[in-house]
């Protein structure tokens, strides 16, 4: 299945721009349309409120305006960059959750470009990676600050045995097919050398029956962590392009992402494509 479609939130602060150049370019790159969404969390109750416990009309109106005016800007941008990329795509905007609205905007998208989240990130209503896995059931691009165009000769697919793996490499197939090479690499103790040896030689079977330039290899870590040496591996070959799956487990109301998951949505220097 190719990639005909991809979802994208659009800001006019910074990161928004950077985010929207990339996914741009990738939607050109691979004859997909691209699907802009300008989205708001419109949240009165945080206006200040008088000494009888009224909201202040006008805090409640300067919210808004200032809401109106970051959608307008971001139509905009979205229709500059446009007519500067010349890529084909819609528009939407929405005063609503911005997980919630990608989420339900997802169900016409192939894949979902999104940024990082950094630590002294904003806007507020920005939807981040984390939380569209859970959400939408569909891949995540996460491009991390300052990205450069995806080239995509080179991937990595950093394995491990599941579903989550299996729905990974399935929805990178299109990008597999772009790339020069594919390594399949899986991170294991000595004990599983020959059992992960199997699994990833079957692995590069399959994808070379989808006609992917495809090699196995096996890492046995002998210090540091798991995250680590995939990233390693990345850096060695060259890659600007992870896949994997996006483990989480249900903890009370939210979803936790397992270590290396995690580590890779907070600091993986590539862009990670995930599947949960």
């Amino acid at each position: 299945m190719a990639i005909r479609s991809i979802l994208t939130q659009v800001h006019p602060g910074a990161r928004g721009v950077e985010r929207l150049n990339y996914a741009a370019t990738l939607a050109n790159q691979l004859g997909a349309e691209l699907i802009g969404v300008g989205v708001q969390d419109f949240s009165p109750y945080i206006a200040s409120t008088g000494a009888f416990g009224y909201v202040d009309a006008g805090a409640i109106q300067a919210i808004r305006t200032e809401l109106d005016t970051e959608l307008k800007d971001a139509g905009e941008l979205f229709a500059a960059t446009k007519a500067r990329l010349g890529f084909t795509g819609e528009w939407h905007k929405a005063v609503d959750d911005p997980v919630e609205t990608l989420a339900r905007l997802s169900r016409a998208a192939d894949l979902i470009v999104a940024s990082r989240k950094e630590a002294a990130e904003g806007p507020a209503g920005t939807a981040f990676p984390a939380d569209l896995l859970i959400a939408t059931g569909r891949p995540v691009l996460v491009v991390p600050p300052n990205a450069k165009p995806l080239e995509g000769k080179t991937v990595l697919v950093a394995w491990k045995d599941g579903r989550e793996a299996r729905r990974a490499l399935a929805d990178s197939l299109p990008l597999l097919h772009r790339a020069d090479r594919v390594v399949v690499a899986e991170v294991c103790h000595a004990d599983e050398i020959e059992d992960a040896k199997a699994r990833t030689a079957s692995i590069a079977r399959h994808l070379a029956r989808h006609g992917v330039k495809v090699e196995a290899d096996v890492v046995k870590p002998d210090h540091g962590r798991v995250t680590n040496h995939i990233l390693g591996l990345a850096t060695a070959i060259g890659a600007d392009l992870l896949v994997a799956g996006a483990y989480a487990h249900p903890r009370l109301r939210e979803w936790v992402f397992g270590g290396v998951t995690q580590e890779l949505l907070d600091s993986a220097p590539i862009a990670c494509l995930l599947s949960h």
